[in-house]
């Protein structure tokens, strides 16, 4: 089963900003609420998966293009 091209593309992105959310809500209610910990913990894993899973594809796209730069007209 393959994810639509616009949905895979965006998932990085949208770990991220799903992680700053995270982030942003514990400081919105609170760092002594009962969950704080956990929003911290889950935002900061989100937020470098997303970074991880981004960085891993630029490196394969970077290594695997198409064009290929070792013939000259």
């Amino acid at each position: 089963m393959w994810i639509p091209g616009p949905i895979y593309e965006s998932l990085p992105y949208a770990c991220i900003v799903g992680g700053v959310l995270f982030i942003s809500g514990t400081l919105y209610i609170g760092l002594t609420a009962p969950g704080a910990p956990l929003y911290i913990g889950c935002g900061l894993l989100s937020i470098v998966y997303g970074a991880t899973i981004f960085a891993k594809r630029q490196a394969y796209r970077r290594g695997h293009s198409n064009i290929d730069t070792s013939k000259t007209a």
